[in-house]
């Protein structure tokens, strides 16, 4: 009856903290990594170069030159774009708080896959430590049964077979 509590009760609590936890340690981390990221319309400085090469034209990921200005100033840098692409084409580039071109703010959906792994691993491991003590308590439960037969079956059995007699 205890190990259906403990089943019934536990294991679901153990997936839920655990995931809770790791969830809540990944949003902050996703917080964290995107805080101050935003984007700037940027433009080619010069026509995109082709970065794999033999694919094909118009299609192939290609780098370029760009240059940007905001509030701070006029800003350059290199990134990633549409091989092909010309000189003076307008792009949207994500940058962080020190104006250097970065990769684009990173969503939950790490976060919310990595607890709900969590929990399944958790739950998955309590119920395995809980099914291994109940399976160790009832072989200790039998081996202790076994030897009172056993003791009780030494006394009984001379007089049930008669060999007390002899």
């Amino acid at each position: 009856m205890l190990l259906i509590v403990v089943l019934i009760i536990g294991l679901p609590l153990a997936g839920w903290g655990a995931g809770t936890l790791t969830y809540d340690h990944y949003q902050g981390v996703v917080h964290s990594q995107n805080l101050g990221k935003h984007q700037v319309t940027a433009h080619l400085t010069a026509n995109a170069s082709r970065l794999v090469p033999g694919a094909v034209p118009g299609g192939a990921v290609g780098s370029a030159p760009v240059s940007w200005t905001d509030g701070s100033g006029t800003h350059t840098g290199r990134t990633v774009v549409v091989e092909g692409q010309k000189k003076g084409a307008a792009i949207r580039v994500w940058v962080d708080r020190t104006d250097r071109i970065t990769l684009p703010p990173e969503n939950s959906s790490v976060g919310l896959t990595s607890g709900v792994t969590a929990g399944i691993v958790a739950a998955s491991t309590a119920a395995v430590l809980v099914s291994g003590a109940a399976v160790g308590f009832h072989r200790s439960l039998d081996r202790r049964l076994d030897a009172r037969w056993e003791k009780e079956w030494a006394e009984v059995e001379p007089k049930w077979s008669h060999r007390s007699d002899r």
